[in-house]
């Protein structure tokens, strides 16, 4: 065998193999959060299809949600373990295993308002959009910076009910185009607490909308 075959045959073995255990290693962490949220998901709506985005997206869809949401989805968006080199890149520029909440509401919000953490991977590019659309910053705590067309009268309220112990809020979107509502926390601090106090500070969320 040549030195050069034998190079690619350990390469292939190595890509393979790393593909294979980060898959696997994907699907292990969707499976717990999607057992975690089974204690929660009844809160918002009773029945929940459930879908494999490749390998680093869980997608339940909640087409028939309670009140105040009309329909909704949970995301859990998981780092790409299963592409090394992604993987890294991915890490170096802080992107972690994350927790999306949307949702269609009943009736449009009464206010647009957003928060994020400005160097979240799923706030990149955010903070500009929002400015070309002339939205105005809103003074909140740091390290959120806030926007909104006009100043909001639930700015305060609606971040402090976010703010759930021990897991910092990434990203907070009411608007009236849809998603009406969208909610960003880090998944591991998440699964942390009681996935029905998630869900039903979710909820509240909703009705201050």
């Amino acid at each position: 065998m040549s030195p050069h075959l034998a190079l690619f045959i350990i390469v292939v073995i190595l890509v393979v193999g790393g593909f294979a255990l980060g898959t696997h290693r994907n699907v292990r962490r969707g499976h717990d959060a999607m057992d975690w949220a089974q204690g929660g998901l009844p809160l918002v709506g009773e029945k929940t299809t459930l879908r494999w985005l490749g390998s680093s997206v869980v997608q339940l869809k909640i087409p028939n949600a309670k009140r105040p949401f009309r329909e909704a989805e949970v995301l859990f968006v998981l780092e790409p373990r299963d592409i090394a080199p992604l993987w890294f890149l991915a890490r170096a520029r802080g992107r972690r295993d994350l927790f999306i909440y949307r949702s269609r509401m009943h009736k449009l919000p009464e206010f647009e308002f957003e928060a994020f953490e400005p160097t979240a991977w799923s706030a990149r590019g955010r903070e500009a959009q929002l400015r070309s659309q002339k939205w105005q910053p809103v003074t909140v705590r740091d390290p959120l910076v806030a926007y909104a067309p006009e100043p909001p009268p639930a700015a305060s309220r609606l971040l402090d009910l976010a703010a759930l112990s021990g897991c910092p809020l990434v990203r907070l979107s009411i608007q009236r185009a849809d998603p009406n509502f969208e909610v960003h926390w880090p998944l591991a601090e998440l699964k942390k607490l009681p996935a029905s106090a998630v869900f039903e500070t979710l909820r509240k969320l909703g009705e201050q909308a």
